[in-house]
């Protein structure tokens, strides 16, 4: 199996991984999210993350996240817990590349995650600053 044909065919393992997970960690903002609004927004994460990797542009991801950042700020989240719940979904990337891609295919897709999921962080500090001097 390759990245791609992880991402688009293993999408809800992923997706239940990183949420079940995300409420295990008991982050104070994500408490108030249902199980089900927890996958939803997981989701749009992980399709933006799908079309970086697809299409090896990632701008899709840093829409996203300018979107995303905006909205947790104005919610009163610090970027600690959001960049908290992102390290969760990354940490099911890696979990579901390892135990799914095929072995010689493994060390390119971890790296290609890790880059775009810096990314994602990267965009999400970075509205965050802009936003903070606001």
């Amino acid at each position: 199996m390759t990245l791609l044909e992880l991402l688009y065919d293993k999408s809800d393992r992923i997706l239940r991984d990183a949420a079940n997970s995300l409420i295990r960690a008991d982050l104070p903002h994500y408490k108030k999210f249902k199980d089900s609004d927890i996958k939803a927004r997981y989701k749009k994460l992980l399709y933006s993350v799908t079309i970086c990797a697809e299409k090896n542009s990632c701008s899709e991801l840093s829409s996203y996240m300018n979107h995303l950042s905006d909205e947790r700020f104005s919610m009163g989240f610090e970027p600690t817990e959001v960049q908290a719940a992102i390290n969760i979904l990354e940490e099911a990337l890696w979990k579901n590349i390892y135990e799914l891609v095929d072995g010689d295919k493994q060390n390119s897709a971890m790296k290609q995650i890790t880059e775009i999921m810096g990314r994602a962080k990267l965009e999400l500090i970075g509205e965050y600053a802009m936003l903070e001097r606001s």
